[in-house]
């Protein structure tokens, strides 16, 4: 059957609206979306994957081109549902490539139906209510053929091609606003000092190493690529790409001049920034309002200089590309210290 969206063949609406019906799972690859057919289908993902399918949408052209506001807090409320099943569900977008394919997936037990053509996952892609675009798109009956397919949405979903919405700076087109963890909005908060003003010649100091926070691939600067924080209502949602706590060895707690409790932090670039060390032996050093804060610090550094690319882990390369693998504590007095990097 080849779905073409004119008057002599069939649009290829009703044909989807089936196949989410009764799928057991689905993935689906998109050059585009439109909100309105999200919002058509958006309970058949969230019920696929809630009883254990794997739901999975891609939509190729959104990290390039931006998505309207409410397009995007659709596609985000769904992804952070579908993710939080912890099944590989989700929402997902193509940060490497443009991708402007068309590929259908619909599995039925051990049966799968395969769809290939150009028909957008939107109203005017799908010809929803006789309208649209006029599209040629076929269902795949070849074995080899639908088995290559299903290679290729493997490679488009896989951690190289794919990151999830939720972490990914999609620009809302028409405006300056960008719904992503890669604003420095929390920077943009804190309040600011003259750095000519704290004469370091005078000021006792010691030095914690970064290497050994940044060996371990999901903690310490990497928390980003942990596990997800559970919510109240027990979803999973992805931790923010900023976010990060250090821990301190036992030999950094032991010196004389380790902060203990909250202590505000001079950094060498003008920011004053609320701290604290927290937890067993206060081995946590944290800013104080969350993982944020700290962490746009430190990472907002390291991407500024052009040594850390964002959604990419921070590793011995990232500190020596950067030129630094040092963080210093300078004791300016009680609670005070001036912070370098």
């Amino acid at each position: 059957m080849i779905y073409q969206n004119t008057e002599a063949k069939s649009s290829f609406f009703p044909t989807i609206k089936k196949e989410f019906r009764h799928a057991t799972d689905v993935q689906i690859a998109s050059g585009y979306v439109s909100n309105d057919i999200v919002n058509t289908f958006a309970g058949d993902f969230k019920r696929i994957s809630a009883n254990d399918g794997r739901a999975r949408l891609l939509i190729g052209m959104a990290f390039y081109e931006g998505l309207p506001m409410k397009t995007l807090d659709i596609l985000s409320e769904m992804s952070e549902t579908l993710e939080g099943n912890n099944n590989g569900s989700g929402v997902f977008v193509s940060p490497g490539r443009r991708y402007h394919g068309k590929v259908y997936s619909f599995g039925h037990g051990e049966n799968r139906n395969v769809y290939l053509g150009s028909s957008n996952f939107s109203r005017s892609g799908l010809g929803e209510g006789g309208r649209g675009n006029f599209e040629c798109t076929a269902r795949i009956n070849q074995p080899d053929l639908k088995l290559d397919l299903e290679n290729h949405l493997e490679n488009v979903f896989s951690e190289k091609n794919a990151i999830s919405i939720l972490r990914a700076d999609i620009k809302v087109p028409g405006s300056h606003i960008y719904r992503s963890s890669l604003k420095l909005d929390a920077l943009d908060k804190l309040k600011k000092f003259e750095i000519g003003s704290i004469d370091l010649n005078i000021l006792s100091y010691f030095d914690m190493s970064l290497v050994d926070r940044v060996v371990h691939p999901k903690s310490n600067f990497n928390t980003y690529f942990g596990k997800g924080r559970k919510s109240p209502n027990g979803n999973i949602a992805p931790r923010p790409w900023y976010e990060i706590e250090l821990i301190a060895p036992k030999k950094i707690r032991t010196h004389p001049l380790y902060p203990r409790g909250q202590f505000t932090a001079y950094t060498d670039d003008g920011y004053i920034i609320p701290m604290v060390t927290n937890g067993e032996d206060c081995k946590n050093i944290r800013s104080l309002d969350g993982l944020a804060t700290f962490g746009q610090w430190i990472k907002g550094k390291l991407q500024n200089s052009g040594a850390l690319q964002p959604f990419t882990p921070v590793t011995l390369e990232t500190l020596a590309i950067y030129g630094s693998s040092t963080l210093r504590f300078c004791k300016i007095g009680p609670g005070k210290y001036y912070l370098e990097f």
